[in-house]
């Protein structure tokens, strides 16, 4: 099991997971320290049929599943655990249906209420390809649950309670009626979601999902959020494959249990690797596009995928 270890002067945290170099990587791309080699031939242990390979079932939508959930054998923490997109090996939630992407966001809201029943937070997190972090090639989720995480979330937890306190409003409401109004890197309205590009974008081509409707925590959204969620984000990891030939993409979602949060979820194509300045300045570089420009391209492509879907 990892721990969480923190730099003494800037208190910057890392996971110390020494265990999981042992993990199967199939992808050649992770565990570069151990010059492992891909590993695409071998038996998959993520589609069905093979389920003994596995941990044992913490969730399944049905008995001949669609969706399956399991703890990680290599865990970051004691509580990780992999949510398998699809019996198929080859598909993806861009590649399925929506109806199949509802399945999958069931999934998610699942663990999330059955963490937040042990107060616990959650990090919902998905890898595809080596250069994103993926070690396995069946398309999978990722779900992390802890007290509390420190970093990104528990600044942006900190910074929404500075901004509610100063201006008596939510932050991440107020940024979608600017942003709405703005236009310029917004690239699709559904009924429930917004979808832009942000501001001070950290990599190019960033985007970022904002529910509408205010809800602290992930867990809360009803039936036709679901849907319309579903929508979007196979909208938006489609415009990705359409822009870059299915790149290496990362998106997570940020979800906490109290006020003043709004939840979120993330976006980010590998189109580029770390450099010096990154790594050793902490400063984002985006050298592909300005957001406006991003928006536009993506805005093509997501709103020919959610007409499709709708």
């Amino acid at each position: 099991m990892g721990k969480f270890i923190f730099d003494e002067l800037t208190g910057t945290p890392t996971i110390l997971a020494s265990d999981r170099v042992k993990r199967v990587d199939q992808t050649g791309a992770v565990n570069t320290i151990s010059s492992s080699k891909p590993q695409e031939n071998m038996v998959c242990m993520f589609c069905k049929g093979n389920e003994q390979l596995t941990p044992p079932t913490l969730y399944q939508d049905a008995d001949e599943w669609h969706v399956r959930v399991f703890k990680n054998k290599f865990p970051l923490l004691n509580d990780h655990e992999i949510i398998v997109h699809s019996p198929k090996h080859d598909e993806d939630i861009e590649d399925a249906s929506c109806e199949q992407g509802n399945r999958i966001i069931r999934a998610y809201l699942n663990r999330v209420s059955y963490y937040g029943s042990q107060d616990k937070e959650v990090f919902i997190f998905n890898n595809r390809g080596g250069r994103a972090g993926a070690s396995i090639l069946h398309a999978h989720s990722q779900i992390v649950a802890a007290k509390g995480f420190p970093g990104i979330i528990e600044k942006e937890k900190e910074s929404a309670l500075k901004y509610f306190n100063e201006n008596n409003s939510c932050f991440w409401c107020d940024m979608l009626k600017n942003e709405i109004s703005d236009g310029s890197r917004l690239i699709y309205e559904s009924t429930h979601f917004v979808l832009l590009v942000p501001p001070a974008c950290r990599w190019s081509y960033e985007m970022l999902l904002i529910p509408k409707n205010h809800k602290p925590n992930f867990g809360f959204i009803d039936e036709t959020e679901i849907n319309d969620l579903s929508v979007m984000l196979k909208s938006a990891l489609s415009s990705y494959n359409a822009l870059f030939n299915k790149p290496d993409r990362n998106f997570w979602i940020h979800t906490v249990r109290y006020e003043p949060y709004h939840w979120h979820m993330g976006f980010i194509a590998h189109l580029k690797v770390f450099g010096g300045f990154e790594l050793g300045a902490g400063i984002w570089v985006s050298d592909k596009a300005s957001p406006e420009v991003a928006a536009k391209q993506l805005k093509e492509h997501v709103t020919f995928y959610c007409k499709v879907e709708n």
